[in-house]
C-alpha cells in the first residue's frame, strides 16, 4: 500500500474572503476558457473589419466603448484594463478615439497605426498610413508621447478650421502572453466647456455621441462614486441613446471617496446594486491607482483593490462585480455575447460589402502592367467602339448605351438624330434669316419650306436665337438705294438696257453675307456633337484616365485634322457665291425668271388701267397683258427696266443657290470631312501601330488606380475570409448551447451516488463554508479509499468511483443555486464549446 498524501490543513480551516479569492483560478485561466481559439479569431476578424474602415461604408461592428464626464477615472480605468499607462493628467488629454486591441501570444509587442476617417481624401490617407510606431516591451512604450505624436500626423494637412479634434482613431495593439483578447475604443471626455474658447466642447459631444447612437456599440458608462448627476453629463447621453439600458454596462470609480457609513455612501450602495440606475449589464466597481499611488506596480494596484473591496460594505458584493480582474472577465464575456447576437445582421451587411468591392473592382478591370495587357486592352474596347459608333451613325439605338430616360431629353449618344436635327435647323435658320434684305411688295425670296423644316425643335430655337433677323425694306428703295447705284456706276459698253453681270453678282453677295456666319456656327456644333459623342462612348468603355489619355494622345489630333478639313471645304464652298460670278446651269432658272418677269409686267400694267379685261382664251389673255405692258414699259426710264431686270435675277439666283449650299455643306463638308469613317478614328488597326512607349502612355494604370486596386483586393479578402469565420460561428452555435446543458446536468453528479452540496458561484460568506465542508467530505472519502482500496494485483475494482480530494468534482452550475441576498442576477453566460470541465472557474 502507499504511503497516504499529506493534507495541507488549509482544508481544515474555514477560509476568509481574501483567502477564497487567492484559491480562485487564475484570471487568465478563466479567460481561457472563456474565449476559445475561434473565439478569438472571431475577435480578431471583426477587428481587421474594422482597421478597413467599414464603417466608412455604413457596417456597424460590435465594440466596447468607453464614455465619461472628463476627470471620471477613464484613463485609470483603462490603464488597469490594459496595463498600459494612459495619459491621467488634468485637462483635456485626448482629442480623437482611441482603440486598444489586447489580444493573448507569445511575444510582447506594441503597434501604434492610425485609421483614417471617412471624410479624409486619398492623399491624406496615404499620409496617415505612414504613422506607424513598433515597441517590443511596455517599458519601451509611452502613450503620452504617442497620443502626441498622433496629434501632430491627423492636424498635418487638415483645413485650419477643423481644430484639434479628428474623426481619425490611433489604434494600438497590444499583444502578450497574459492579456485577455479584447477590444475597447476609448473617447475623449465629455466637458461642458472649453476654457480658450471655440467649439471643442461641442466637438467632443459630436465625437462621442457619433459612437454612443451606434446599436452595436456596447457603452461602458465611467461615472466616479462622488458623482453628482446634475454634473455628469454622461447619464444625459444615455438617456438619450440607450434609454432602456439594454446595452450599457455601468462602472463605478473612485469608490474609496465617499466617506464610510454617510449618506454618499448609501447612494452609492443603491447605485452599485443596479437600484438607482437600472441596466441590463449592471454596475461593476473598480479602485484604480490615485495621483498619491500613481507609482505603484500593477501588482501592487491590484492587491491595494483587492484588500479594499475585501473590508466593510464592499465585503458582502459578489466578486464578479468588484475589481479588475473580474471586470476584464465579464467585458470579454459580453463582448462575445454582443457579437454573437448581431453576427447575422452583421453577415449580411459584410455581404452588402463585397459585392459593393466586387462591383468596384470590376470597374477598374483587369491589371495593365505589360505592352502586351495593355494592347488587348485597348483593342478589346475599340471593337466595342466601332459597333457602337456604326449604329450611332446609322440611327439604330437598340444598345444600352442610347437609352434615354425621358422622350423629351437629348442625348448626346445618338450621333445621327443630333446631326439631323441640326441641319434641319441648319436650313431653316438660312432660309430665314441666310439673305441680308427682306424685299418687301414681292414674292418671297424663300423658296417653299416644308412643315419639317419649318417645325419647332431645341435645335431650331437656338439658331434662331444666334442671328438677327433681316432688314426689312420695300422694293422701290431697295432698286434705288442698292441696285441703282451699282447700274450707274456699272454701265457696260452697247446699248443703255444691257445688264451688267459685275453687277448681279455684287447684289447677291450682299444678299447672302450671312452665309458664311451661320454656316460657321452650325459646323462647329456638329463637330462638338461629334466630340461629345465619342467621349461619351469611350467613356462608357474605358477607365477615366485611358480616357483621357486616349483623347489627349491620339484621338485629339484625329479630331483637329477633321476640322481643319471642314473649315477649308467651307472656304470651297463658298467661292462660287464670294468671289465668282453667278452661275447656273439648271433648266428651272430660265423658266422662273420668265414667270418673274411675266408677274411684273401684269402688275405694272395693272396698276397703270391699260389691261384688257380677261379672255377666256390664256393665250389672247397673255397677248392682250404683253400689250399693255409693252406700253407701260415705254414710259419707264432705261435704268429702271435694267435695275428690276437685276433684282429679279439675283433673287432667281438666290433661291436655287441657297438650296445647293445647304445641300453641301451637309453632304460634302459633314459627312465626307467629319462623320465620315468615324469608327475608324480608335481602331483595332491603329492599336496595333502604336509605339509601345505611346501605348503605355495611354492605356498604363495610374498609381492611384493601382492603390485603389490592391485596396480593394485586399478589402475583398478580408470581408471574404471574414465573412466566412461569421459565417462559421452562426453555423456553430446551435451545437455548443445542447452541451452547455448536458454538461450542467449531469453525468458526473451520476457518477457519485452521494448526495453533494451544491456550491453556487455567487454566494456570499455563507456558501464559503459550503465549500469548506464539501472539500472536508472528498478529503475524507479518499482516506476511506485509500484505506480499503485492494493491491491492484487482486483484479478487483472499487466499489464505488474515487474522488480527488484536491480539486473536488464540479457541482452543476445550473441546480441548486443559492440566490443572494440582494437579488442580483446570475453572472451572463457563454455557450462555451467543451461537455466536460474538470475545474471550477467560478471567480
Amino acid at each position: 500500500m502507499q504511503p497516504a498524501t499529506p493534507i495541507s490543513p488549509v482544508f481544515f480551516e474555514a477560509p476568509t474572503r481574501a483567502a477564497t479569492m487567492a484559491q480562485q483560478p487564475t484570471e487568465v485561466n478563466t479567460l481561457d476558457q472563456l474565449q476559445t481559439p475561434q473565439q478569438v479569431e472571431l475577435l480578431d476578424k471583426i477587428d481587421e473589419l474594422r482597421n478597413q474602415g467599414l464603417g466608412h461604408h455604413g457596417i456597424s461592428l460590435p465594440q466596447l466603448i468607453v464614455c465619461g464626464d472628463q476627470s471620471s477615472g477613464k484613463s485609470s480605468l483603462l490603464e488597469g484594463l490594459t496595463r498600459l499607462r494612459f495619459p491621467t493628467k488634468e485637462g483635456l488629454c485626448t482629442t480623437f478615439a482611441t482603440e486598444v486591441v489586447l489580444r493573448k501570444e507569445a511575444n510582447v509587442e506594441i503597434s501604434c497605426t492610425i485609421t483614417p476617417g471617412k471624410s479624409r481624401s486619398q492623399a491624406e490617407r496615404r499620409e496617415l498610413a505612414k504613422f506607424k510606431h513598433v515597441f517590443s516591451s511596455r517599458e519601451d512604450f509611452s502613450f503620452p508621447s504617442v497620443l502626441e505624436q498622433a496629434k501632430e500626423q491627423m492636424a498635418h494637412g487638415t483645413k485650419a478650421n477643423r481644430g484639434p479634434f479628428f474623426e481619425d482613431v490611433l489604434r494600438v495593439k497590444y499583444s502578450g502572453p497574459e492579456l485577455p483578447s479584447l477590444t475597447i475604443v476609448d473617447l475623449p471626455g465629455i466637458i461642458e466647456t472649453q476654457l480658450e474658447g471655440g467649439s471643442g466642447a461641442e466637438r467632443v459631444v459630436d465625437l462621442v455621441t457619433s459612437y454612443m447612437r451606434d446599436e452595436k456599440s456596447i457603452i461602458l458608462a465611467v461615472v466616479p462614486a462622488n458623482y453628482d448627476p446634475e454634473i455628469q453629463k454622461v447619464f444625459k447621453y444615455l438617456k438619450e441613446f440607450d434609454p432602456k439600458g439594454s446595452r450599457t454596462l455601468g462602472i463605478i470609480t473612485k469608490p474609496d471617496i465617499p466617506e464610510r457609513g454617510g449618506d454618499n455612501e448609501k447612494e452609492l450602495m443603491r447605485l452599485a446594486k443596479n437600484e438607482k440606475y437600472p441596466l441590463q449589464h449592471r454596475w461593476h466597481a473598480v479602485r484604480n491607482r490615485s495621483f498619491v499611488t500613481r507609482e505603484q506596480t500593477d501588482a501592487e494596484r491590484d492587491a491595494t483593490e483587492r484588500k479594499f473591496f475585501s473590508e466593510g460594505i464592499w465585503s458582502q458584493f459578489p466578486p464578479e462585480d468588484v475589481g479588475i480582474s473580474s471586470l476584464r472577465v465579464k467585458l470579454s464575456r459580453v463582448l462575445l455575447e454582443h457579437i454573437g447576437k448581431e453576427l447575422p445582421s452583421l453577415v449580411c451587411a459584410v455581404q452588402s460589402a463585397i459585392t459593393s468591392t466586387e462591383h468596384s473592382l470590376k470597374a477598374l478591370g483587369d491589371a495593365r502592367e505589360t505592352s502586351r495587357q495593355q494592347r488587348a486592352y485597348l483593342t478589346g474596347h475599340a471593337e466595342k467602339f466601332q459597333m457602337l459608333t456604326h449604329d450611332a451613325l446609322r440611327g439604330i439605338y437598340s444598345n444600352p448605351f442610347f437609352a434615354l430616360s425621358s422622350p423629351d431629353e437629348r442625348s448626346a449618344t445618338r450621333l445621327r438624330t443630333e446631326i439631323q436635327n441640326m441641319n434641319i435647323a441648319f436650313a431653316h435658320v438660312m432660309y430665314r434669316k441666310g439673305h441680308t434684305w427682306e424685299i418687301a411688295n414681292e414674292q418671297s425670296s424663300r423658296p417653299f419650306m416644308s412643315s419639317i423644316l419649318a417645325a419647332s425643335s431645341h435645335a431650331t430655337q437656338e439658331y434662331d436665337a444666334w442671328l438677327q433677323e433681316p432688314v426689312s425694306i420695300s422694293r422701290s428703295d431697295f432698286l434705288e438705294k442698292h441696285v441703282g447705284e451699282y447700274v450707274r456706276q456699272s454701265r457696260p459698253s452697247g446699248l443703255p438696257s444691257l445688264v451688267n453681270p459685275w453687277v448681279i453678282g455684287e447684289v447677291f453677295r450682299r444678299q447672302s453675307e450671312g452665309w458664311r456666319e451661320i454656316a460657321q456656327l452650325h459646323l462647329q456644333r456638329v463637330f462638338q456633337a461629334m466630340k461629345d459623342y465619342i467621349e461619351e462612348a469611350l467613356g462608357s468603355l474605358i477607365d477615366p484616365r485611358t480616357c483621357s489619355m486616349l483623347m489627349l494622345k491620339q484621338i485629339q489630333s484625329e479630331l483637329n485634322t477633321r476640322w481643319r478639313s471642314v473649315e477649308a471645304k467651307l472656304e470651297e464652298l463658298l467661292v462660287p457665291y464670294t468671289e465668282q460670278d453667278p452661275i447656273t446651269y439648271d433648266p428651272g432658272f430660265v423658266r422662273e425668271i420668265e414667270e418673274t418677269r411675266a408677274a411684273r409686267y401684269q402688275l405694272s400694267a395693272t396698276q397703270s388701267g391699260s389691261a384688257d379685261p380677261v379672255s377666256s382664251r390664256g393665250q389672247q389673255r397673255a397677248s392682250m397683258a404683253s400689250r399693255g405692258s409693252t406700253r407701260q414699259l415705254l414710259t419707264e426710264s432705261l435704268d429702271g427696266f435694267t435695275n428690276s431686270e437685276i433684282l429679279d435675277l439675283m433673287q432667281t439666283y438666290y433661291k436655287h443657290a441657297i438650296t445647293v449650299f445647304i445641300n453641301n455643306i451637309a453632304v460634302l463638308a459633314i459627312e465626307n470631312c467629319l462623320i465620315k469613317s468615324l469608327a475608324g478614328i480608335f481602331s483595332p488597326s491603329l492599336i496595333a501601330d502604336l509605339s509601345d512607349e505611346k501605348l503605355h502612355a495611354i492605356a498604363a494604370e495610374s498609381d492611384e488606380v493601382r492603390e485603389e486596386r490592391e485596396s480593394l483586393r485586399e478589402k475583398l479578402s478580408t470581408l471574404t475570409s471574414g465573412k466566412d469565420i461569421l459565417n462559421e460561428h452562426i453555423a456553430m452555435r446551435p451545437t455548443t448551447r445542447p452541451a452547455k446543458k448536458v454538461s450542467s446536468k449531469g453525468p458526473r453528479t451520476s457518477r457519485d451516488p452521494r448526495p453533494r452540496t451544491p456550491v453556487s458561484q455567487r454566494d456570499g460568506d455563507d456558501d464559503v463554508e459550503t465549500v469548506h465542508l464539501a472539500q472536508v467530505q472528498d478529503l475524507t472519502t479518499k482516506l476511506d479509499n485509500l484505506v480499503v482500496t485492494p493491491h491492484p494485483s487482486d483484479g478487483l475494482k472499487p466499489t464505488r468511483p474515487r474522488v480527488d480530494s484536491v480539486t473536488g468534482t464540479p457541482t452543476p452550475k445550473a441546480s441548486g443555486r443559492k440566490r443572494s441576498p440582494y437579488g442580483w442576477p446570475h453572472r451572463y453566460d457563454v455557450p462555451r464549446p467543451t461537455v466536460e470541465d474538470d475545474t471550477d472557474n467560478d471567480d
